[in-house]
């Protein structure tokens, strides 16, 4: 698709209120000016070009959409840009960013999710996928300041390991308006980001030491779903869960739903209230 097509196609449609592209090619900006268009939907299109060089990244301007949600798989040269979506109340980012192997690049890709947290900073609802969550880990290790934020709802889709949970943590230290947290205990997958960036003696020692000295005092609920495994070896969500009731001085009710696999029992609770 041309750009000229697309302006048509927006043109032509005055009272479209949600549009979604998938995998579109040849969009290199959208300009969504419909003060009727509410909701958009992109999943990131693949390149049929040849040319290494050639630059496919596609600039979002959406001054007046509410709902965004950003999916597929992000290349160094196939990647979104926000540039202007004030008005967002909801944003989705279920990415999968894979800049390169190298470890270099690694640092590109924490830069790429520090500029769409920015771009989503004023949200009311949050929904991150398993990238955003690996990435965390990464930024913390690095010092890098979370910014504040002023979401209500944030919901994590990604099966947690041990080592998200500095992330996690730094994450939620910097959601002080936060008042309903979920974490979807879907899509368990190998993670190598982390690994790649430190060794486990680094990552050991920024997991055992690190003070999460924090406040939430809008956190009314959180809650645990879809989860599997056995509990000793996920120990560190019984320290998530010590964290939030410590610090979430309002906090009413939480709930952990399981997912048996086998035999295998999680926590010897479903659902707790405080």
């Amino acid at each position: 698709m041309t750009e000229g097509v697309m302006e048509k196609v927006l043109s032509g449609c005055p009272n479209l209120e949600c549009l979604e592209l998938d995998k579109v090619v040849g969009v290199r900006r959208l300009d969504i000016t419909s003060v009727k268009l509410r909701k958009l939907i992109v999943t990131i299109y693949e390149t049929e070009s040849d040319d290494d060089d050639e630059d496919h990244c596609l600039k979002i301007h959406a001054p007046h959409i509410l709902h965004l949600e950003l999916l597929g798989l992000c290349y160094d040269k196939i990647h979104f840009q926000l540039r202007n979506v004030v008005s967002l109340v909801t944003a989705v980012l279920s990415l999968n960013v894979h800049f390169a192997d190298l470890e270099e690049n690694l640092e590109k890709e924490c830069r790429y999710l520090q500029e769409l947290l920015h771009h989503v900073a004023n949200v009311k609802n949050l929904e991150l996928g398993p990238w955003c969550i690996e990435c965390l880990s990464i930024l913390e290790f690095k010092g890098w300041p979370v910014p504040p934020s002023s979401w209500k709802f944030l919901k994590i889709n990604a099966a947690l390991e041990p080592n998200d949970y500095p992330g996690i943590c730094s994450f939620l230290s910097s959601s002080s308006c936060l008042e309903t947290l979920v974490i979807d205990w879907c899509h368990p997958k190998p993670r190598k980001l982390l690994s790649m960036y430190t060794n486990e003696d680094e990552r050991r020692r920024i997991f055992e030491i690190h003070s999460f000295n924090w406040s939430m005092p809008h956190l009314k609920m959180f809650k645990f779903i879809n989860f599997c495994g056995k509990s000793s070896e996920n120990k560190f969500v019984d320290l998530l869960i010590k964290c939030l009731r410590e610090n979430a001085i309002a906090l009413k009710k939480y709930g952990i739903a399981l997912k048996f696999k086998g035999r295998d029992v999680f926590w010897s609770y479903v659902v707790r209230s405080s």
